[in-house]
């Protein structure tokens, strides 16, 4: 990866250890002169085309509270260079994950020297340490929206994590504990999510788990942890880095719950002999409003996410979405939705051109798909334009189920009942 360093540091003098990880450097010539550099397109640092363009000294307040000796003064006095050799280490290994940055929705996180100190099928259940603080970071993550998953190559004994520990069987999403390359476990846990592989963090203290996840997985982001204790450093590092937008919403705090939900919800698909009657005991209800700007954060949020039921792909920020609830000749609707087990929140859009007489946005989450809501929702804008409306499409390598429900004809029975 190239990187291009900033800051008024000697940077120069932090280059070769950037370099001995593994990182193509670019370094501005002179004190200073990395302002300009960034903001004349003809300048060296332009030309280097850099992957990451990294401020070192953007990082000094956390990694000071983190890492003991991270300043070093004597060195500041004699060559502009602030940090420690310790200190300088902590900001190649935060350009690491700096360098991995991009929205993630899953953690699928190891066992042993993970959760706690200690190997189970060698030390046995009383023997281990729980990792407490970091098992709690993890709840809070959890409850942010995070869903966890839980790779081990361990016997399948439940309940597989002590009574004692903050983290339990049930709050993990899907748990895969079995002798199997986690690679494959964590495709069959995210089948079941009906999530992609691209949507999840791996955590991992053992290099090999991580080189092999990376090479039979490249979409997946494998934390670069080198193990040791876990503690609040690498939970802001999962934070900052991976799961920033977590929590925005009340749809994201309702997400763990949501899937939980869902579980249950399968274990009563199991009871019933047609996909007709379980969907109708599932007291489905739904409640559609126009957009208001308190919608904005979920809006963008889906838009920015959504891929499977997303017909066009427009990624539409929340300047885009502000403009059209202020535009008389558009219409945004959005669809709460409840059923037996809670509420999900907001789960599809629209967008209506009411000139045109056409659907330009058709959004809805994974989570809602499989429960003809597209069916209410379709239904619902047609009574409300007085006419069937087409549906912008443009086919993408994600979006087969929405092209698959228009090529049906958007018709069908729906089991959701209107609230208002």
């Amino acid at each position: 990866m190239k990187v291009a360093l900033t800051g008024d540091v000697a940077l120069d003098l932090m280059a070769p250890y950037f370099r001995e990880a593994g990182f193509e450097v670019y370094v501005p010539a002179g004190f200073g002169t990395w302002r300009q550099e960034l903001i004349d397109p003809a300048s060296a640092l332009h030309r280097f085309q850099p992957d990451l363009v990294f401020d070192v000294t953007a990082h000094d307040a956390a990694l000071a509270a983190e890492v003991p000796g991270f300043f070093d003064e004597r060195l500041r006095q004699l060559a502009s260079m602030p940090y420690s050799l310790d200190g300088i280490r902590a900001l190649v290994d935060e350009c690491r994950w700096a360098a991995r940055r991009s929205p993630r929705k899953v953690l699928a996180v190891d066992a042993d020297n993970t959760l706690w100190r200690g190997i189970l099928s060698e030390d046995g259940k009383d023997a281990l340490e729980p990792f407490r603080a970091f098992q709690e970071g993890l709840l809070q993550l959890r409850a942010d929206g995070v869903l966890l998953v839980l790779l081990s190559k361990n016997d399948p004994v439940f309940p597989f994590l002590r009574a004692d520990m903050p983290l339990q069987d049930g709050d993990f999403a899907s748990l895969r504990i079995n002798w199997a390359p986690k690679a494959g476990n964590l495709v069959e846990a995210c089948r079941d999510l009906n999530l992609g592989v691209e949507s999840v963090v791996f955590l991992d203290d053992n290099p090999y788990e991580r080189a092999q996840m990376a090479v039979h997985l490249p979409a997946v982001a494998v934390a670069p942890w080198d193990g040791g204790t876990p503690g609040p450093a690498l939970l802001r590092r999962l934070k900052e880095y991976f799961f920033f937008d977590a929590g925005r919403t009340a749809e994201d705090r309702l997400r763990a719950a949501n899937y939980a939900a869902a579980a249950a919800a399968t274990e009563l698909r199991k009871q019933y002999a047609s996909v007709g009657d379980y969907l109708a005991d599932l007291e489905l209800k739904v409640q559609p409003a126009r957009a208001t700007e308190a919608d904005l954060d979920r809006l963008v949020q889906m838009a920015g996410k959504t891929n499977q039921f997303n017909a066009t792909t427009i990624r539409r920020d929340r300047g885009s979405f502000a403009a059209l609830l202020a535009d008389a000749t558009k219409r945004v609707d959005v669809f709460r939705t409840w059923d037996r087990f809670g509420a999900q929140g907001i789960v599809c859009y629209t967008v209506v051109d009411c000139a045109a007489r056409r659907i330009t946005d058709f959004v809805m989450s994974c989570r809602a798909m499989g429960r003809t809501l597209e069916q209410f929702v379709y239904a619902y804008i047609t009574d409300a334009l007085g006419c069937a409306p087409p549906v912008d499409c443009v086919a993408t390598a994600k979006n087969a189920p929405v092209r698959a429900f228009l090529a049906s004809g958007m018709k069908g029975k729906s089991y959701y009942a209107r609230v208002d």
